[in-house]
């Protein structure tokens, strides 16, 4: 149980996270991958054509029989990230405890958004006055936009430590250079990414929800990434691209020599 809670709360070893990050990419690639092998061939799936949200949708044109699988593996993608990102923010905790924490918050609500993206699938269904369809399209947009938040802010934060305290670095640059790596590799997709994104409506979202209204939230995140829906492969790109970041970044952040 005293080891259940230490993963839960980010507190694994070098060794244990990056066995969690074999947990973490294979079961939910696996996943999907099963999911993908049920999608009805007269459907045509591809990543040209087709949102990866298609495999998780029970409509006819869809998945209608293995939509669920795709459901589970968002959710347990979700679930087994969060402690990844506390792992990430124990790490950075030396350069900034203010700074580490905001960066956690945006993305442990990225991994909220990505549970809530398969308990909602893709579907033009009303349940309990809810459009499903938006309601998918809302997670989505949170996800990009929480994770989109966090790259930037994480990356500040580092460039920031290194000309100003060089926690990490002893005096020397060495440190850093594996950590702006992943950042490298995931600036272009994020800048294709966030010039399809509608940024007045999600900052229209944030007002709406700040002001109680859930409903205009829900409307206007749908409606920021409704350009999305035109560039499938962009989307699919983008999804690797943050598999490969979160592996990368946490898998290289210093640990102080720790076995």
């Amino acid at each position: 149980m005293q080891h259940l809670k230490r993963y839960l709360s980010g507190g694994h070893s070098p060794a244990e996270i990056r066995w969690h990050l074999v947990l973490l990419v294979g079961g939910y690639w696996g996943l999907v991958l099963c999911a993908w092998l049920g999608y009805p061939s007269e459907n045509h799936f591809s990543v040209t054509t087709r949102m990866l949200s298609a495999l998780g949708s029970f409509e006819t044109g869809n998945n209608p029989h293995w939509f669920w699988v795709f459901s589970v593996a968002m959710v347990y993608c979700g679930l087994c990230m969060a402690p990844v990102v506390l792992y990430v923010r124990r790490r950075l905790l030396p350069v900034s405890a203010v700074g580490a924490s905001v960066g956690t918050l945006f993305f442990l609500t990225g991994c909220g958004a990505i549970m809530l993206t398969g308990l909602l699938p893709y579907a033009h269904r009303e349940v309990l006055g809810w459009n499903l369809a938006r309601l998918h399209l809302s997670a989505a947009a949170l996800i990009t936009v929480c994770f989109g938040l966090g790259f930037v802010w994480h990356g500040v934060l580092l460039v920031t430590d290194r000309f100003a305290r060089n926690t990490f670095g002893g005096g020397e640059t060495g440190p850093y250079l594996p950590l702006f790596g992943p950042f490298l590799v995931g600036i272009p997709i994020l800048a294709a990414v966030g010039s399809r994104i509608r940024w007045r409506a999600a900052f229209s979202a944030l007002t709406a929800a700040c002001g109680g209204s859930a409903g205009e939230a829900v409307d206007d995140l749908a409606r920021a990434v409704s350009d999305m829906g035109h560039f499938p492969l962009l989307e699919h790109l983008s999804i690797w691209a943050l598999t490969l970041f979160i592996v990368w970044f946490t898998v290289v952040l210093p640990h102080r020599g720790e076995e």
